[in-house]
């Protein structure tokens, strides 16, 4: 397995390294840092370019695809610029645009030898040469640990390679570098070793991140010099352009609420000596909605900030409906020191580079225990107070919320990732990368906003001078356009970028301006400006999503016609900064689409789909359940939040087709937050009621499949799997006899789950139980051994049946489930005996005290007889000075003894014998066995009839049997047996004469042939598959008069009985439909010769 999964990822690596040449076929200098990426981290699917460009010209499957999987494309390429004014030595003002168009009419010197635009810089990606890959071996053991094995290889590498040849992101640690470079984040050097940097901190903010790094080094069309005394030209080794860098980051979240936008922020900086006083930045848009350009238009709303496209017909060219395209401004450059407020949010010339929180929306720690200080002594986040933890000896674990005083690396002590405080962690003063604070703060600045909006050809920035005056200057908007191929420049200034001090602040103080775009997608105009609205209030709190719980750790395993599926239960531990440890069920999905569109049925109030239909859920136990009172984003779709099933971490789905592909996801969902919850006991902390409400988020589940449909990555709660028959002669593992009773009277039950096939052993079990007393027998605990040997194999000395950490225990390749009576109740009575019936029903209760001589009472888990006699045969217990002769005794079924009891007569009635108005009360202990003096009472039998109902009293051979729920206890004991998975020699003769061909006939098509990707054109892979073959054999398919049409050789593992035909000859042409015959060979087994039809 692992050769084959090396063997399809250098084929991937060596594809996407065809595609990142590809990128510049208009540009044949050499581009060594160059490197595209796909982000799927949502319902959008698109290229980028770590030199600035979104969408693709080469990688077609990945222009801006929306939905994921639908094949309707929205991009072409869409082109970063700056426009900066500049002042030549002689005094000549002109206009440098720095950009990288990668087209045939992109703006580059005659000699094509280098680019006047934006090349990426070194160190921002694991390029497999001068900047190396991340260190596997995170926590420095030597060892493999869990979740160090990034790709998937088995092995502790120490240095990863980047297969995928993408740039820096988030979901692929392989592309990281192993450190990033000095002033690239805040905080100190190292810091960020083998980990992921990200805007807002150390970890990603988003599902999905990228980031890449880019300046304007290469652009000397000009005779410009941004640092004084270098005036040699770029291929000499200066450094031209306008003086700028640029940072890009990538961002895509799966919630419903954000699925349908891309996220792009770029903070660009001056880091020349010269001031350059007069900026623009903006897009170029070349969208071809629909996959064409034929029939665009576009618009614009300034109100929104937002720039629009779409096709006229609604439809791409293969029919499929088509949407809205926008780009929108989340956040534009600002003016600080104008004195308007610009942005109309009642703060003139707020900035993020005056180490002031111009909004007042940072947050210090808050100090609990009023010691002036912030104390958080949970160092392993278990929830306990471990040794070594209390700091201050107040024996109390101490976990003061941190809030935004989480340090200069934005991890505090309940994210992911923390370790140790860093620096200006729970100091009650704002840090630099710390949230709401300078560059993590995003409303705190003074924003221009759109100012200019140009539609017409696609004319790209290659005319400087001809771009600055009449398409992207402030004040110029075009209306609204229409034409066969649409396309639109945007921007916004002007804005100032100061000159950088001598000596110059380290990278992370320089200050930048920053623009950030969201590429917005959905079914109409309404639909793009809900999200956009919708995304403007998300950005503004600086990406305050609620936190979905961590993703678990799925893994599958197929079976026949059946997938075993187990998780981990890591996310069950979540913590949400906000609203605490709020993990509340998981969901499983189930599709046989890589990006699970078939099953997101859920729709919204406006029609549009929202949610995933999940093929199971398990909720815990805490009476949240049903729909959740908190909808969605204000689009009227809520949360199914389960029945109180319980949670569980594994699942057997027996409702699969062999030979079909499925994909899973196990996803973690939160509570969500309403006002009530701390009364209903959801929450823990009571401050809560001032936080806002929410509807529940879940962990995202992304696939990323290239071009041909292989898998290149997916989150660790996916898993893709092929149900199939085992190989002929092998019986897989399974339950040989289920547990059965065969000791004791507890009248619970025990099953188990087969999860793990290969897991399993030849083996008979047996479970006992002990009991915390010989009289009340509660459930203690339990102890599963090997029946023969009596080996331990799974002890639990105490034991809660409702608890999930029992539910996580695997044995052998399977899990026991208890269903056990913990409380004692009467479950029947009868009579029975003698001749005549009669009908004297008793009450039955548990007895109450009565007096000071009875302390206790007790359900006693035990079956019970009273027994009717001739003459008098017990003795009843009252007082001390108090014992009757009655006609009656009880026993006791379970230990064969008889019980003592007290019997309580109306006053004038006695007769000694059980009469309407009696009483019984079981009596399990005395002071002595000669004391009256009861200690301990059971049940009270209380004899009544219905007034004015006839009936008929007891009498000598009457029997009345009562009977009662028992927990397990000592004497009880419980056997099964599993058996492994075989192979018979003579079971995979009997198996050859089956071997058949599925489908039979094929009639143009297969229903297990894999869906075509949308990128691929053509007839897409076409299959019939041999079933119940042999691990190794051969296959020859013939013609009717006996031509060879190809062979195939099978070897495979002892799971899979399956080969499939591509139908190609062995020329690679395709097969003629008609009847075939085959022939299939197996060393030592046999042969077996069939037929099978190709139908047009």
């Amino acid at each position: 397995m692992i050769g084959t999964r090396k063997s399809v990822r250098w084929f991937i690596f060596l594809v996407l390294c065809g595609w990142a040449t590809h990128e510049l076929t208009a540009q044949p200098f050499p581009h060594p840092l160059n490197r595209a990426g796909i982000h799927t981290g949502n319902l959008v699917r698109s290229a980028f370019s770590n030199f600035g460009n979104l969408g693709s010209r080469s990688l077609v499957e990945a222009r801006m695809e929306w939905p994921i999987g639908s094949g309707v494309l929205y991009g072409f390429e869409y082109i970063y610029w700056v426009a900066s004014e500049v002042v030549l030595d002689n005094g000549d003002t002109v206009h440098i645009i720095s950009d990288r168009y990668s087209g045939g009419r992109a703006d580059v010197p005659p000699s094509r030898d280098h680019n006047w635009g934006w090349e990426p810089k070194e160190g921002y990606f694991n390029d497999n040469g001068n900047t190396r890959g991340i260190d596997e071996d995170v926590n420095g053991n030597g060892i493999l640990d869990d979740g160090e094995d990034v790709n998937g290889n088995g092995k502790l590498d120490r240095i990863l390679y980047n297969v995928v040849n993408y740039p820096a992101m988030s979901h692929l640690p392989e592309t990281w570098p192993y450190d990033w470079p000095i002033g690239s984040h805040p905080g100190q050097p190292g810091d960020r070793r083998n980990r992921w940097n990200g805007l807002f901190g150390a970890y990603p903010r988003a599902d999905q991140e990228s980031y890449y790094v880019m300046d304007d080094r290469s652009n000397d069309e000009f005779p410009y010099y941004p640092f004084p005394g270098d005036t040699l030209s770029y291929l000499q080794g200066s450094r031209r352009g306008a003086g700028l860098e640029v940072d890009v980051w990538g961002m895509q979240w799966s919630s419903p609420l954000a699925e349908d936008i891309w996220i792009n922020i770029y903070e660009v900086r001056n880091i020349s000596p010269v001031e350059l006083k007069r900026n623009i930045v903006g897009m170029f848009v070349d969208a071809d909605v629909a996959n064409t350009s034929a029939n665009d238009a576009s618009s614009f709303d300034t109100f929104d900030d937002i720039t629009y496209q779409w096709d006229v017909t609604g439809a791409n060219l293969q029919g499929k409906k088509s949407g809205y395209f926008g780009f929108a401004f989340l956040q534009s450059p600002g003016n600080g020191t104008d004195g308007i407020d610009n942005d109309e949010d009642g703060i003139i010339d707020e900035t993020q580079f005056d180490g002031v929180d111009n909004d007042n929306d940072w947050k210090s720690y808050i100090d609990v225990n009023g010691n002036s200080r912030h104390d958080f002594e949970d160092l392993n986040r278990n929830g306990l107070l471990d040794p070594g933890e209390d700091a201050d000896s107040s024996g109390t674990l101490d976990t003061e919320p941190a809030r935004d005083d989480v340090g200069s690396d934005g991890v505090g002590p309940f994210d992911d990732g923390w370790t140790v405080s860093d620096q200006g962690e729970g100091d009650g003063v704002p840090t630099v990368g710390e949230p709401n604070f300078e560059g993590t703060d995003n409303d705190e600045i003074d924003q221009i906003g759109l100012t200019s909006y140009y539609a017409g050809s696609v004319e790209p920035p290659v005319d400087d001078e001809d771009y600055w005056s009449t398409k992207v200057s402030p004040g110029i908007f075009t209306p609204a356009s229409q034409a066969p191929d649409i396309g639109f420049s945007y921007g916004t200034g002007f804005f100032k970028l100061p000159a950088l001090p001598n000596p110059p602040p380290p990278r992370a103080q320089i200050p930048f301006e920053r623009f950030a775009i969201a590429c917005l997608f959905g079914n109409d105009f309404p639909d793009i400006l809900r999200n956009k609205r919708i995304m403007q209030r998300i950005y503004d709190a600086d990406f305050s999503f609620s936190k979905p719980p961590l993703k678990p750790i799925l893994t599958a395993i197929p079976g026949n016609r059946k997938v075993f599926l187990m998780w981990d239960d890591q996310a069950e531990s979540s913590r949400d900064p906000v609203y605490g440890q709020d993990f509340e069920m998981y969901k499983v999905y189930r599709s046989t689409d890589p990006y699970f569109s078939d099953i997101k049925t859920i729709t919204d109030a406006f029609g549009n789909a929202v949610l995933w239909k999940s093929l199971v859920q398990f909720d815990k136990k805490d009476g949240l359940t049903g729909p959740h009172s908190v909808p969605l984003g204000g689009v009227g779709a809520v949360y199914d939040m389960g029945t109180d099933s319980g949670l569980r971490h594994s699942f057997v789905d027996t409702t699969v087709e062999n030979g079909r592909t499925y994909y899973y996801a196990v996803v973690s969902v939160d509570k969500g937050f309403d006002l009530d919850f701390y009364q209903r006991g959801l929450v823990e902390d009571s401050t809560l009621g001032e936080a806002e409400r929410t509807a529940p988020t879940e962990s995202g589940k992304t696939i990323e499949v290239d071009f041909l449909g292989n898998v290149i990555s997916k989150d660790r709660n996916v898993a893709v799997v092929t149900p199939r028959e085992p190989a002929a002669g092998y019986r897989s593992a399974e339950i040989f006899s289920r547990p059965a009773h065969v000791e004791g009277t507890a009248t619970g039950s025990v099953d188990l789950m087969l999860l793990d096939p290969a897991a399993v052993r030849d083996r008979s079990y047996r479970l006992t139980f002990t009991e915390r007393d010989s009289v009340f027998r509660q459930t203690l605990g339990f102890a599963l051994v090997d029946a023969a040997t009596a080996e331990s194999l799974l002890v639990v000395d105490t034991v809660d049946f409702e608890s999930e950490e029992l539910e996580k225990k695997v044995v052998d390749g399977f899990k026991l489930y208890f269903a056990n009576d913990s409380r004692v109740e009467i479950s029947g009575f009868a009579w029975s005996g003698a001749s005549s019936g009669n009908n004297l029903a008793p009450k039955i209760s548990v007895a109450t005290t009565n007096g000071p001589s009875r302390i206790d009472t007790i359900r006693f888990p035990v079956d019970f007889e009273i027994r009717m006699t001739q003459g008098l045969s017990a003795r009843s217990y009252g007082t001390v000075t108090h014992r009757d002769s009655v006609y009656f005794n009880i026993w006791n079924l379970n230990d064969n003894r008889p019980i003592d009891f007290e019997f309580i007569e109306p006053i004038g009635a006695k007769d000694s014998t059980i009469s309407v108005g009696d009483e019984l009360v079981l009596i399990l202990e005395r002071a002595s066995p000669t004391s009256n003096i009861i200690r301990k009472t059971s049940w009270r039998l209380k004899f009544d009839t219905v007034t004015g109902t006839p009936y008929t009293l007891p009498s000598p051979g009457h029997v009345l049997r009562v009977t009662t729920t028992k927990p397990f206890a000592s004497k009880d004991a419980f056997e099964f047996s599993m058996r492994a998975s075989t192979y018979s020699e003579s079971r995979a003769k009997e198996m050859l004469a089956k071997v058949y061909v599925v489908p039979d006939p094929y009639v143009a098509v297969n229903s297990l042939e894999p869906k075509r990707p949308t990128g691929f054109t053509g007839r897409y892979e076409r299959r019939v598959e041999f079933v119940n073959l042999p691990r190794r054999c051969t296959i020859m398919i013939l013609a009717v008069n006996g031509t060879l049409i190809k062979t195939l050789e099978h070897s495979a593992d002892s799971d899979n009985g399956r080969e499939a035909w591509d139908l190609t000859t062995k020329d690679g042409l395709e097969a003629s439909f008609g009847v075939y015959f085959f022939h299939v060979s197996a060393p030592g087994i046999g042969e077996k010769v069939g037929r099978f039809a190709l139908i047009k």
